[in-house]
């Protein structure tokens, strides 16, 4: 295989700052520093003569027509089939927000004109840097650390969360020619009270994998709709973001080791893809607010009333909304032999993420979500309208089950129609 990875930043300065920073509704000034820069970062595999093209850029999220245009554009230049790119999000909540809609926005004024634009020119420019550089030769490693006291699921300890850690090296010789890593943990840190630009914790981890590689990897954000630091923190500030990093790259670090051989072959890719029209109760839609503005203003910690003050917006720009919902989730399985990928642009709950891993098997199986676009939080029934989540949600209890069952059963399938996997 050949590899070769390039990054370019995405920073919002100059003209593109001050800027609003989007994930918490509570927030509501304009940030006023930089704690550390953004990236979008490219990494283009050649597998086989075929090429497969990972892009994380480091944002809260991407539209789907956002990110339709620039796989459009890229598969066009460069031959790469268009469902073998992906353009991927990290879901920083302290990123300028994306959209200049008002509208359609749920914080904030919405982007500063021309930022997007700029972002999108970057991210080609990061995948154009990838070819202009050549590819070089280099073998797959990965290793796989379990995070302990650092996150877990934000609803309960008790529940299901996934506090795996993997790392992918792709190595020439002693060096470390490109990388990613994949874990499920919502980069909420820092809270709202932060008015400055940061890539939160898949950031920390980020520059800390380049200090130890001298390459700065993709961030393949696992099934983390309910996972974050919530539970574990001391604090919301810069100096709780490093006590957490650093706790968990020495976990990462320590781990030691050469790392596990991942042998691949050429990438098989399959759509799978959920389609559903859901019709809200208008009656049912003022009660979700009524309710959740009566937990806000009754809410008994800073946590929650943060939180659900999101959901409340949320569900205020739901009132304004009439008619019928078509959820559209476009997944990707992309098998390569050892490394396979079930890509879902969504915020999985990382029960079904844990799931979705068992299904794909192999040696490395990745759940990366938060992938081309987002269709939402995608939670379990049991949870349902219990937690922030799900409290605005039009989508119906027991979807979720529906999807990952049928989403399973076409990995599964998958399997039989290549001659089985590989467990």
């Amino acid at each position: 295989m050949k590899v070769s990875t390039y990054r370019t930043k995405i920073t919002p300065e100059g003209k593109f700052f001050p800027c609003y920073l989007m994930g918490h509704a509570i927030r509501t000034k304009p940030a006023t520093g930089i704690l550390d820069d953004l990236w979008a970062t490219a990494l283009v595999l050649e597998v086989d003569g075929e090429h497969l093209v990972w892009v994380t850029v480091e944002l809260i999220g991407l539209t789907r027509e956002f990110t339709d245009r620039i796989r459009s554009a890229i598969s066009q230049k460069y031959g790469a089939a268009v469902d073998a790119v992906t353009v991927s999000f990290t879901h920083t909540h302290s990123a300028p927000e994306y959209e200049e809609r008002r509208d359609s926005m749920i914080f904030g004024e919405g982007a500063v004109p021309g930022y997007m634009d700029w972002v999108e020119q970057q991210i080609l420019s990061a995948v154009g840097g990838c070819f202009e550089a050549g590819f070089t030769e280099a073998e797959l490693f990965t290793n796989k650390v379990t995070i302990d006291g650092c996150y877990g699921n934000r609803n309960g300890k008790e529940k299901p969360g996934d506090p795996s850690f993997v790392t992918l090296e792709f190595r020439s010789g002693d060096s470390v020619v490109a990388g990613a890593f994949s874990f499920a943990c919502h980069s909420t840190v820092l809270g709202p009270q932060n008015l400055c630009v940061s890539g939160d914790l898949a950031g920390y981890a980020a520059r800390s994998l380049k200090e130890k590689w001298g390459v700065y990897p993709v961030a393949m954000i696992g099934a983390a709709g309910d996972m974050s630091n919530r539970l574990y923190r001391r604090g919301n500030d810069e100096a709780e973001l490093r006590r957490v990093g650093d706790q968990m790259m020495r976990q990462i670090f320590a781990a030691g080791g050469s790392g596990e051989s991942l042998a691949l072959h050429r990438p098989e890719i399959r759509t799978f893809r959920y389609r559903e029209t859901f019709y809200p109760d208008p009656a049912e839609k003022r009660r979700q607010y009524d309710s959740i503005r009566d937990k806000v203003e009754h809410a008994k910690t800073f946590d929650e009333r943060k939180v659900y003050s999101s959901a409340l917006r949320i569900a205020e720009i739901g009132l304004k909304s009439s008619g019928p919902f078509d959820f559209d989730l476009e997944c990707r399985y992309v098998n390569l032999g050892d490394l396979r990928l079930f890509l879902m642009p969504a915020e999985l709950f990382a029960r079904f993420g844990l799931q979705i891993k068992d299904a794909m098997g192999g040696r490395c199986p990745v759940c990366w979500c938060y992938s081309n676009y987002s269709a939402g939080y995608l939670a379990d029934r049991e949870d349902y309208g219990k937690s922030f989540e799900t409290s605005a949600s039009d989508i119906p209890a027991g979807t979720t089950e529906k999807i990952v069952e049928k989403a399973i059963a076409f990995i599964q399938n998958e399997h039989q129609q290549s001659g089985g996997a590989l467990q």
